[in-house]
């Protein structure tokens, strides 16, 4: 099934260098909890999209974004960029390295689920949505994700840890067409 469609949110990156490699952690001196997020940008007949873009951006583990109008009060981190582009390779592949984002308060009632935000253009569309992780208590509350028909599709699914130690998740995203 396609993955279902997200708002852009207010918070995309600006003026800021992305990150090319996959590595938002500077080498893992981010604060926070390391994790990486693994995936296949895929069409609806389960074929994988070679050279698909992905910009991605997220808060860091204190739920704030790097960007000048982020009202949250939370500290920013130095070691943390939170803002990537890359390229799927020929199996349609991604892979970050990244910190698990803190949630952050939207209003006075209510709380954002930890999320990753995905802009991914394909050959012929693009799609906006976001990754929410596994397990989230916010997740049942936050009005965004459950806004979709089926919100599994936007919760990415663990997988075994790494050499390293890392909690590993896997994110599939399938566009329509490709």
């Amino acid at each position: 099934m396609r993955t279902p469609h997200q708002i852009l949110g207010p918070f995309f990156p600006l003026g800021s260098i992305p990150v090319t490699q996959g590595d938002l952690t500077e080498r893992g001196h981010a604060e926070g909890e390391i994790i990486e997020v693994t995936g296949r940008v895929l069409n609806d007949k389960g074929e994988p999209i070679p050279a698909a873009r992905l910009t991605i951006w997220q808060a860091n583990s204190f739920g704030r974004y790097v960007h000048p109008n982020d009202p949250n009060p939370a500290p920013l981190d130095p070691n943390f960029r939170g803002f990537a582009i890359l390229q799927s390779g020929y199996d349609g592949g991604y892979w970050i390295k990244t910190v698990k984002p803190g949630p952050y308060p939207v209003g006075p009632d209510w709380m954002r689920a930890p999320h990753i935000h995905f802009e991914v253009s394909g050959q012929f569309e693009r799609l906006i949505t976001q990754m929410y992780f596994p397990g989230e208590p916010l997740n049942a509350s936050d009005r965004l994700l459950m806004s979709v028909a089926n919100p599994d599709l936007l919760i990415a699914k663990p997988l075994p840890l790494t050499q390293d130690r890392f909690g590993v998740l896997q994110f599939d995203i399938v566009l329509a067409r490709g």
